[in-house]
């Protein structure tokens, strides 16, 4: 068995390039338990999990100048960190640069207009409208706004700022799916499985909910706050969480449904189960909005 191989220290806590790493470090201990590829031609310690920070870092170091963070990795970059870990970057380059696709890295030759830039801790990225608009082309409302709610949530990013974006790239691919995926958008929501309950919701037809209710007694004493709520009806709706099967936790959910019955609300708890048979679910909300509004 190899023994793994001393660090130099200039490399102990970062990605480094291959071109880098063969001034002190021999091509056999490159290849040994010491060091891990982050992508081809990048490195970094094999003590360290490599996050899309890693493959960000990592990326920007063999991208030709002018490369522009996209995307899920602009999201990243605005502290938006939902990309999973063996997510590919996203970039942009510069018109009549030569690089392709790769496993690691999604590369796109999209048009950047002056004002759709800005800096960041890992590198220039499009700015929140920018990048708002580029996601919100690139799937279904199921897919694109719960990132899209993350965003507004954690740059104040309105609808008429991604709008203005679209009206300047008249001849951008999928315009379309922008609006339908704005009308969406709620800042409130705190966690993406939260967004794609509210969107399977709304897409269902059944009525729009409002997000993070704050529930009181009739003395104005605090119950609870609710992720999602029919104010008129009195009826809420969470998803339950993979956390909630603690015992503690299930202790403390039961004793707070209890709470909110009593002052005359009707939870509804999602589980995983259920959100995976989304007819179904939808017909159980349904029927508990109607059975509310019978009163």
């Amino acid at each position: 068995m190899t023994r793994p191989s001393p660090i130099p220290d200039r490399f102990s806590d970062r990605v480094f390039t291959r071109a880098e790493a063969m001034r002190v470090i021999s091509a056999d201990d490159l290849r040994g338990p010491s060091y891990q590829r982050v992508l081809r031609g990048v490195y970094c310690p094999a003590t360290d999990e490599i996050s899309h920070t890693d493959r960000i870092l990592a990326a920007m170091q063999v991208m030709p100048p002018g490369t522009v963070l996209a995307g899920r990795s602009a999201l990243w970059n605005m502290g938006v960190q939902l990309a999973d870990p063996e997510d590919p970057v996203e970039v942009i380059v510069p018109p009549g640069a030569t690089v392709r696709n790769r496993s690691e890295i999604h590369v796109r030759r999209d048009l950047l207009l002056p004002g759709e830039v800005m800096g960041g801790a890992l590198g220039r990225m499009t700015n929140p409208a920018r990048t708002a608009f580029d996601v919100a082309r690139s799937g279904p409302p199921l897919q694109t706004v719960p990132l899209l709610d993350a965003l507004a949530r954690r740059t104040r990013l309105r609808p008429e700022h991604v709008l203005a974006v679209a009206a300047a790239h008249p001849r951008a691919r999928w315009l379309s799916r922008i609006a339908p995926a704005l009308d969406l958008v709620d800042p409130g929501a705190e966690s993406v499985r939260e967004s794609e309950l509210r969107v399977v919701i709304a897409l269902g037809g059944l009525p729009r909910p409002k997000t993070q209710h704050k529930i009181f007694t009739p003395e104005g004493r605090f119950v609870a706050r609710v992720e999602l709520a029919w104010l008129l009806l009195r009826v809420a709706c969470e998803y339950d969480g993979a956390y909630h099967d603690d015992p503690a936790q299930i202790r403390l959910d039961r004793a707070r449904l209890n709470a909110i019955r009593r002052v005359g609300w009707t939870p509804i708890v999602i589980d995983a189960a259920q959100f995976a048979r989304r007819d179904d679910m939808l017909a159980l909300i349904g029927a508990m909005l109607e059975q509310a509004a019978r009163g």
